[in-house]
């Protein structure tokens, strides 16, 4: 029976494509085809088609009746996007139902599978929806359709066929279900879930590794309720246990596979993973080390800078502390190293007197004088440039920087760091640091920090300076009260004296030559004893004796002509080269007494214990000025070169600090230079004004120009050097501070003729000064600028002088002979 069944449907299939062959023969009989192919294809279509088959009307013919194919035809899939092959046919398949309905969106679906695992899902209407339990093997008829790639029947009828046990689920790999073999089959499988999601069907779970783009779903029984898959997270090892799916919307259909379960009871969970997965546990434990390690190191570095810090500001306060350059070179030394790792540091301090750059170093590599305009060397030549520039220069490599040559990298530091060193703006010298035998970079922060103490040093030397210009005004008052003693003593030794004197010469005049050279000592001991007592009393008076025209170079011949018995008597030799033409400077003979008889003693002494005992005394006259140089050797031939006031004691009345405020008040300059290993020069040069000749031959000085003694109040460093200048030009003596309170301290110890006071001042204003000296000077002038020219004409409708900046030296001289004219005319009243 089979096999008539398999003719009828041979025939039947041949009945529906027999026309096409028509078509085909029409086409080669137009193709002019051999007459005998038209007879074979003829004959072979009247033997192949019965003639009943052929003359009966489409009108009558019955409905094919469904093919019964099995369940793996069913799903089989066909062409390059994957549809079912049996898609749109009416087919009849046989299955043993594998689970109970499940709804999806809208209706009912119901598995069922074969004895070889091929599935398939049924789509029954609802109405005719039969009763259906697991492993009732049922058949059915209907249409092949697809639901999301998926082929389903959409049975007409099923029929209950019998009832045997429940089929097992299938055990399967992910892999296994990322393919068409079980689709439709009851399958359970064990794998890890990578992900959770819902949509508006049901809730998801990835599951597996890789792109298998395998799921688990569940959908939704109700459209309000809320997600069924809780309690799962990404890690957990599942067992799944449900119906092998496809939820593909778009072609190929070849994707998206899942499992589709009824419950979430179906899901059983049989290893919780971890909380935080492994590579994310992992990649957190990275970054938690990197963060860790550099918060560590960044700790380690704030420690270091806290303790440079530290270091920094203790090596701060010592250099405050220090008494004296050597001093503070000695606390560098101490402390820089551990610092910035430096091997060396140097000190080079501007001298205003020389204008040059005095060396305080550390080193056999540094320099120990350096002319700013001149340097010689190329480390002098980069001080230079540092001290021109006003600005910090970082050599890290000196064989690459401007200023060395190769030749000179030899005996030269690796890596120099030059620093300039201000106090108030004004530049009182540079500091240099240096690595002798590696390269070092300079960074921001350590260029910064080398700054700051350069700026620490700076302020130190100032206020070493101020310190030293109070203790000399000190010492001054203890010398004018020391000579109103000694004045009170000569007094009272003047009248004996001079008695003896008389006594001895009335003598010698009687007894003829009985006692004449014992009378002749006597004599001559008590004349030098009464000049030595007019000279304590000319001592005396220093403070109070007025600028007058004087001889330098008559004083220094009765300097010498004075101390000859005392250098013979140590066997001293004294030179003298002093100019024939005389020298007339303007200043107080006292005070010019005193500091050049305070260097010949300090000479004497000095050379009283050298190998070389010859003292040279000279003087010369060069474009209106007069320079005295005073030669001696050296207590020890080792002596340092180029000395400065800290290698002498100033043994002599007065220190050699004093005798350089002195000369440098009378506008002169003071040197202490070293000409070699075992010989030192004081060098003083004065201005020297000019003479009359009077009518009698006389050499006198005419209409000479008095002397000021100024008092100058001024914080800006420039501006006060440049009045200092200006007013040491004209002669006159000059003192200069930076502060009213300063001033206010000065002026209660000498007297001024005239007062320049600034209008900015830090700390007590120019007001208040004004009205606390005004009564004891001369004149008080206001140092006035640009923004202050309503202050300026106030004051000056006031009776008081008004000086602008930048400041005329016209300006300045018709002031200073306004306020001479009104000293003048006041003497005379």
């Amino acid at each position: 029976m089979q096999h008539d069944a398999r003719k009828i449907l041979i025939a039947l299939e041949f009945k529906r494509i027999w026309p096409i062959y028509l078509v085909r023969i029409s086409e080669l009989v137009d193709n002019m085809i051999a007459p005998r192919l038209i007879s074979l294809a003829v004959l072979a279509l009247v033997v192949l088609c019965p003639a009943s088959a052929q003359t009966k009307p489409a009108a009558q013919t019955k409905p094919a009746p469904p093919s019964k194919i099995t369940l793996e035809q069913a799903g089989s899939r066909t062409g390059h996007d994957r549809v079912p092959f049996y898609e749109g046919k009416d087919v009849v398949v046989t299955g043993q139902v594998s689970t109970r309905p499940i709804w999806i969106a809208d209706s009912y679906y119901v598995a069922i599978q074969d004895a070889n695992f091929f599935g398939l899902l049924l789509r029954p209407q609802i109405p005719e929806l039969p009763d259906l339990t697991p492993g009732d093997w049922v058949e059915a008829e209907g249409t092949i359709s697809t639901r999301a790639g998926l082929p389903i029947l959409a049975p007409g009828t099923v029929r209950r066929l019998r009832h045997l046990a429940a089929p097992a689920p299938k055990a399967v790999t992910p892999l296994d279900l990322a393919s068409f073999r079980y689709m439709g089959v009851l399958v359970t499988l064990e794998s890890i879930i990578s992900g959770e999601n819902q949509n508006g069907g049901g809730d998801l779970l990835a599951i597996g590794q890789g792109n298998n783009d395998l799921s688990v779903f569940l959908p939704r029984t109700r459209r309000d309720t809320g997600p069924q898959l809780s309690g799962f997270r990404t890690g957990d090892r599942i067992r799944v246990t449900g119906i092998a799916s496809q939820y593909c919307t778009l072609p190929p259909y070849d994707r998206f596979f899942q499992v589709l379960i009824a419950s979430p009871a179906s899901v059983a969970v049989t290893e919780r993973g971890w909380v935080i997965q492994p590579p994310v546990l992992l990649a957190a434990l990275i970054l938690a080390g990197a963060l860790a390690s550099i918060w560590w190191f960044r700790e380690r570095r704030m420690a270091a800078l806290r303790k440079q810090m530290r270091l920094l500001n203790s090596l701060g306060e010592q250099v405050i502390g220090a008494t004296s350059s050597t001093e503070i070179l000695r606390r560098l030394i101490l402390n820089l190293p551990a610092l910035s790792d430096a091997t060396g540091v140097g000190l080079y301090i501007h001298n205003r007197g020389t204008k040059t750059l005095e060396g305080v170093h550390s080193s056999k590599t540094s320099v120990e004088s350096i002319d700013p305009e001149a340097p010689s060397g190329p480390m002098a030549s980069a001080i230079a440039a540092c001290f021109r520039s006003h600005a910090l220069i970082a050599i890290p490599d000196v064989r690459r920087g401007p200023h060395f040559r190769k030749e000179d990298t030899v005996l030269a530091p690796r890596s120099v760091l030059l620093v300039p060193m201000f106090a108030q703006s004004e530049l009182m010298g540079v500091l240099e640091i240096h690595h002798s035998s590696r390269l070092h970079y300079f960074g921001e922060v350590e260029q910064a920090a080398m700054q700051h103490l350069a700026n620490q040093i700076a302020t130190a030397l100032k206020l070493q300076e101020q310190h030293s210009m109070r203790e000399q005004l000190f010492r001054s008052e203890k010398l004018a009260a020391a000579g109103q003693l000694i004045s009170d003593v000569a007094n009272e030794l003047r009248s004996p004296l001079q008695s003896i004197a008389t006594l001895a010469t009335a003598l010698l005049s009687r007894n003829g030559d009985a006692c004449h050279v014992e009378l002749e000592s006597i004599t001559t001991e008590a004349n030098r004893a009464s000049e030595t007592v007019a000279r304590l009393v000319s001592f005396a008076h220093v403070e109070q004796a007025q600028a007058e025209p004087l001889d330098l170079n008559a004083i220094l011949s009765g300097l010498l002509k004075f101390r000859a018995p005392e250098w013979k008597a140590k066997g001293v030799e004294i030179k003298s080269q002093l100019a024939v033409k005389r020298a007339i400077v303007l200043g107080s003979p006292g005070q010019i007494e005193q500091v050049l008889l305070n260097l010949l003693v300090d000479a004497e002494k000095s050379a009283a214990e050298a190998r070389d005992k010859v003292i040279t005394v000279s003087s010369s006259l060069l474009a209106k000025r007069v320079l005295v140089e005073i030669s001696y050797p050296l207590r020890s031939p080792d002596a340092r070169g180029d000395s400065t006031d800290g290698d002498h004691t100033g043994s002599g009345a007065l220190g050699l600090g004093v005798c350089r405020g002195i000369i440098e008040s009378h506008g002169g300059e003071f040197r202490v230079v070293r000409t070699s290993p075992a010989q030192a020069r004081f060098d003083i040069e004065l201005p020297v004004i000019e003479a009359r000749q009077t009518g009698s031959g006389a050499s006198e000085l005419s209409e000479a120009i008095r002397q000021l003694t100024v008092l100058v109040v001024e914080p800006d460093g420039k501006v006060q050097r440049q009045l200092v200048q200006m007013l040491g030009n004209r002669g006159d003596r000059v003192v200069p501070v930076a502060s009213a309170e300063e001033g206010l301290d000065i002026v209660e110890r000498l007297r001024f003729d005239m007062v320049i006071c600034a209008v900015r001042l830090p700390g007590l204003n120019w007001v208040v000064f004004c009205e606390r000296v005004r009564m004891r000077v001369g004149g008080f002038v206001l140092l006035t600028d640009a923004f202050n020219s309503d202050v300026g004409r106030a004051f000056r409708n006031s009776e008081g002088y008004v000086l602008n900046k930048p400041v005329d030296e016209t300006d300045l001289h018709r002031i200073c002979r306004a306020v001479e004219d009104r000293t003048s005319l006041l003497i005379r009243e």
